[in-house]
């Protein structure tokens, strides 16, 4: 479940992105046989991802797309899981927050404060390429006591989780690595509860996504739980 700004907010960021000399190339690229085009790039947007830290900078991205694409919900998800920042080393950013326009998608990135924005590339990266296996792509949610879990996974493994428990609510990104059936969830720094980690490993069998989650708080506590998920349909 990716963070999605409304429609109002994509039409005041697009009139704050100036044009760039960056290694980002402004111009066309083709994605899925359709040709999409990078208009404008800002490093200095008014807005940034929500769960941006503070060793790390905005950076968004203004792209037209074919019509087509704009009115189908599983094209535009997909478009923004696989839309990606490459450094050189091969170090990938995934999407952080993304609007849609009458015309085309804008784009907002979280990138580490080291890394400038010259030496980035805009790539399209398929799921394929990530191993995840189709099963567990898609919107997932279960329950273990007064604990409530749903999450989403995408075809790349990337995905946003939600955690309920006793009136606390939180949010946030994760990924799962699927040479090892483990996760790690990306905690921002300052949160509410003082968390310092957030991982653990998942196995698949008959239907059900069981997660056993490791939550490590900055005292030194452990809070551990498994969950068995079924696929929300």
């Amino acid at each position: 479940m990716k963070k999605t700004l409304s429609l109002a907010l994509a039409l005041v960021l697009s009139l704050t992105l100036l044009s760039a000399a960056l290694a980002i190339t402004e111009g066309d690229y083709i994605w899925e046989g359709h040709t999409v085009t990078l208009v404008s790039v800002n490093t200095k947007p008014m807005f940034a991802p929500a769960d941006m830290t503070d060793d790390q900078y905005a950076i968004a991205l203004e792209l037209t797309v074919p019509a087509s694409l704009l009115a189908d919900d599983a094209p535009r998800r997909l478009f923004f899981e696989q839309a990606k920042l490459v450094d050189e080393s091969g170090k990938v950013y995934s999407l952080g927050a993304a609007a849609t326009g009458e015309t085309g998608h804008l784009l907002l990135f979280a990138v580490d404060k080291g890394t400038d924005a010259d030496a980035l590339s805009l790539q399209f990266i398929a799921g394929a390429a990530s191993g995840i296996p189709q099963e567990y792509v898609g919107q997932w949610a279960g329950k273990a006591g007064d604990i409530n879990l749903s999450f989403d996974v995408g075809a790349d493994g990337a995905g946003t989780y939600t955690f309920e428990q006793s009136g606390y609510y939180e949010n946030y990104d994760f990924a799962l690595q699927v040479d090892s059936e483990a996760f790690s969830v990306q905690i921002p720094k300052g949160n509410q509860l003082g968390i310092a980690s957030c991982e653990g490993t998942y196995a698949y069998a008959d239907g059900v996504l069981t997660l056993e989650v490791q939550t490590t708080f900055a005292n030194g506590r452990v809070f551990s739980y498994t969950v068995p998920c079924q696929r929300v349909e």
